[in-house]
């Protein structure tokens, strides 16, 4: 839950009365941003290898964790638990617009509609409908970098997904959900209605 977010949140909008000259003035979209880091060792993101996925955001590494919808929370320390499989064939590393599926730790994350939190699922098994992800805000073919930030966007959703604090589920929105609001993200229905 995020009800001290939410009392800080109202506390914030009530301070200027109106939300649309934050949305105006202070706040930036997302979308914008690049929200992860694969960190690991070498130069670039390797099929196969295991890596550790951090969260600019949540200032935290993207782990298994058993709840509704996608299994998936936060780790405080690097957990090599990441890892990629490409769809086409191919050697070395992973390259800017390149088709992936995405491991974490357990299970392969894939988008499905949920009733509460992220559209995010995870499955044990790997399937030809698991390759949705690339990593995207790049120029094309160019290989991805380990320990720079990095967009993950997802291609059933085509949009990427950024770090955010929202009321239910893992801490994960899609970028056209949120705003950025002094360093951090918020899942839009955390804003409080004037």
């Amino acid at each position: 839950m995020t009800l001290i977010s939410n009392q800080k949140l109202m506390k914030l909008f009530a301070f200027t009365g109106l939300a649309t000259v934050l949305l105006s003035t202070e706040l930036t979209l997302a979308k914008e941003m690049q929200g992860w880091k694969v960190e690991g060792s070498g130069t670039g993101i390797v099929e196969g290898q295991n890596y550790s996925l951090y969260n600019l955001d949540q200032k935290g590494y993207l782990g298994y964790q058993d709840r509704r919808g996608a299994n998936l929370g936060w780790d405080k320390s690097p957990n090599q638990g990441m890892k990629l499989k490409r769809k086409s064939p191919g050697s070395g590393a992973i390259k800017c617009g390149e088709l992936f599926a995405l491991f974490v730790e357990k299970e392969w994350i894939i988008y499905e509609k949920q009733t509460t939190g992220i559209n995010l699922s995870s499955r044990t098994q790997l399937a030809d409908d698991r390759y949705q992800w690339k990593f995207t805000n790049c120029q094309a073919n160019d290989v991805i970098q380990l320990n720079q930030p990095v967009t993950l966007t997802n291609t059933v959703e085509n949009d990427s997904v950024v770090g955010c604090k929202r009321v239910w589920g893992v801490n994960l929105c899609w970028a056209n959900t949120v705003f950025s609001f002094r360093g951090s993200n918020y899942h839009k229905d955390v804003v409080p209605r004037p």
